[in-house]
């Protein structure tokens, strides 16, 4: 009987730690690098932890001008959460996103794409309320694939 006491104290302690990450939101800013144009990126993201193993992450980026070329990027994604430890998290993460690229001293017009994201992440928790990651990912677009890199910045909520 205490054996089984013990069971079920732990099995209502690890449910309850898994529900206390249901809805967890994140809000921050984001720096990196992207392929497409050779130029640096920002942009801001939200997250928003629909279960322990799953999270949503829409993101508005821009890619600085470079090459007579910037863009705004909008990235939807699902990041596939595995718990490295307490602190840490890695992630996969597929998604969708939409790229505006504007030329400058070209003929050529404005561009508009829509594609799919594949890539992986790293996160840390430094405290209770503030999430430092890293991310690549791959932007499958006609004429605009690219790699891109980023460090981000969060506020956990």
């Amino acid at each position: 009987m205490k054996r089984f006491f013990i069971f079920i104290t732990i099995l209502l302690a690890a449910a309850m730690s898994v529900m206390a990450q249901k809805g967890e939101k994140t809000v921050g800013i984001l720096a990196g690098y992207t392929t497409e144009n050779q130029s640096g990126i920002a942009g801001l993201f939200f997250q928003y932890r629909c279960s322990s193993l799953l999270r949503l992450s829409p993101e508005c980026q821009f890619a600085i001008k470079h090459n007579d070329r910037s863009a705004f990027l909008f990235n939807g994604n699902a990041h596939f959460l595995i718990k490295t430890s307490n602190r840490t998290n890695f992630y996969p993460l597929v998604g969708v996103t939409f790229h505006n690229w504007k030329y400058y001293n070209s003929s050529e017009d404005n561009k508009f794409r829509l594609g799919g994201n594949i890539g992986a992440g790293f996160e840390v928790m430094a405290t209770a309320t503030l999430k430092l990651s890293v991310e690549a990912k791959y932007s499958l677009i006609k004429d605009f694939s690219s790699g891109n890199f980023y460090a981000s910045i969060g506020y956990v909520f």
